[in-house]
Formats: structure tokens, sequence, C-alpha cells
């Protein structure tokens, strides 16, 4: 990109917020539409998060999200769910290397 504007006078601003513009990223979605709204779930930013909002939100899931989305939450929520079980293998095996009841015997069973 060139750093002059479009009356040819040096224009360091344009240059540099383009530069340091942020690229248009495709995000997964689960799309839900229903009679009174729509709603997009930003998969990746949207879990994990607390139960009283998962109660809510997986019945819209399970009766307004196409199969294809419904899918596609599913393979996501099986991978985090690998990575979940590995890091608690991880920490339990961590605190059992560990004295009992020590500072850090404490923090790697409360991670677990």
């Amino acid at each position: 990109m060139e750093r002059r504007n479009a009356e040819g006078y040096h224009d360091p601003t344009a240059y540099g917020g383009m530069r340091m513009a942020e690229q248009k990223t495709e995000r997964e979605t689960v799309k839900m539409v229903y009679k009174n709204g729509r709603m997009e779930l930003y998969i990746h930013e949207f879990f994990p998060c607390r139960l009283a909002v998962a109660k809510k939100v997986f019945p819209l899931i399970r009766r307004f999200a196409k199969d294809e989305d419904k899918e596609k939450l599913k393979q996501f929520l099986r991978i985090k769910a690998r990575e979940h079980s590995g890091k608690v293998r991880a920490f339990s095996e961590k605190a059992d290397s560990l004295t009992a009841k020590s500072e850090e015997w404490h923090f790697y069973r409360r991670k677990a």
C-alpha cells in the first residue's frame, strides 16, 4: 500500500491503519432462527460456558439449529473434552507426585 493519500501527500496514518487492521476471519458459528428472533453462537468464543448458560442454550440449539451446525458443534465439543481430560490427567499425575497436603498439592488438586 502506498504511504501517500489520494491527493499525493505523505499520509502515514492510512498506511499504518491498513497495515495494523485485523484481517477478517471466518468464525465457526451455530446459527439458530426462530419465530421471534435469531442467534449466532461463535463456538470458539462461547465455549466453555457456565452450566446455567448451557442449560438455556442447548435446548435452543437442539430445536432451532441446522443438522450440519449441530454436527460441527459436536465435533468441537468432542475435541475440547479430549483436551480437558488430558489436562485433568496431567494435573492429577503432578498432584500424585507431590507431598500430600502441601501448597502445591492443593493447587494441582484444584486444577484437576
